[in-house]
């Protein structure tokens, strides 16, 4: 599959429909053959199982009663149905803030990142997003994106506070961030507020869920300078996905030739980074700078 501007479905939506083609192979029955028995048409069922639609509880449960009756025990047809829920659920979890979250192209983002399990960042110029603080991030956003009001600055600087108190609370996912030393030196703001973000950075550093490492400069060229990406792992067997943002648009890739890549990259340039005892120090050498 190559890179598409297309958002992959929600890691509910792709278990659920692997769930339900897994039951459709066992049966021996075609997508026709099911079509009839709930009266709906094949093609709409293979959007489902290739989960490029959603669907309702109540069709999964025609599926389940009317075709697949012998092959569902009853906590079977719990989990699948907490699928069916759980997608509902991840399709727009900032819903007050749907029309401004589409328009910057990252509402399709959010829903992938809440159901993670595992995030892996680069950085080339700025800090990672869920380790800003509200200050420095609305800064950023603020020269990113002119054409906001002041109003749509603050609700995505609420969004990305939310996005990472569920980080550090119970169930978040674990983050691995590597942030190029460049980012560090890039003047965001006035000293007051990059110390706040360095100190941020200190503090987010000694979380048991989160893993923050420093490029240095002097690595020179790497493969990192192409640009900042996140990679987002899922359970399994759900398969990773890229997200890379650009001014445009962003793009997203699923397919694993297209995601290697990405993770080689992410490792070569994790192996490049700082020992964490070295990072803080440049980090507090940052500080230190910063109050003179």
């Amino acid at each position: 599959m190559a890179p598409t501007n297309d958002v992959p479905a929600s890691v509910f939506r792709r278990e659920l429909g692997g769930r339900l083609k897994d039951l459709r192979t066992e049966s021996g029955l075609t997508l026709v053959e099911v079509g009839r028995l709930v009266d709906v048409h094949h093609g709409h069922l293979s959007r489902i199982e290739h989960a490029k639609r959603a669907t309702t509880e109540k069709l999964v449960q025609n599926l389940l009663d009317k075709a697949y009756p012998d092959l569902v025990t009853a906590d079977t047809r719990l989990q699948i149905l907490d699928l069916v829920r759980a997608d509902l659920v991840e399709e727009d979890p900032h819903p007050r803030h749907r029309a401004l979250l589409n328009s910057t192209q990252i509402g399709g983002y959010l829903r992938l990142e809440r159901s993670a399990r595992k995030l892996k960042a680069y950085e080339l110029a700025l800090v990672t997003g869920l380790l800003q603080t509200a200050e420095y991030a609305e800064a950023v956003i603020r020269a990113m994106r002119p054409d906001l009001t002041a109003g749509e600055v603050r609700a995505l600087v609420g969004v990305r506070m939310e996005r990472q108190k569920r980080l550090i609370g119970t169930g978040g996912a674990i983050l691995d961030a590597v942030i190029d030393e460049a980012a560090l030196r890039r003047p965001v703001g006035p000293p007051e507020l990059m110390k706040c973000q360095m100190e941020r950075l200190l503090d987010m550093a000694e979380h048991e869920t989160v893993s923050v490492r420093l490029l240095p400069l002097e690595t020179g060229c790497h493969a990192g300078l192409y640009g900042s990406f996140m990679i987002m792992e899922f359970p399994v067997p759900n398969p990773s996905v890229v997200w890379v943002e650009n001014l445009a648009h962003s793009m997203y890739f699923e397919d694993r030739k297209h995601v290697e890549p990405y993770n080689e990259a992410f490792n070569g340039l994790w192996q490049k980074t700082l020992p964490p005892a070295e990072a803080v120090s440049r980090i507090e050498k940052v500080i230190k700078e910063l109050h003179q």
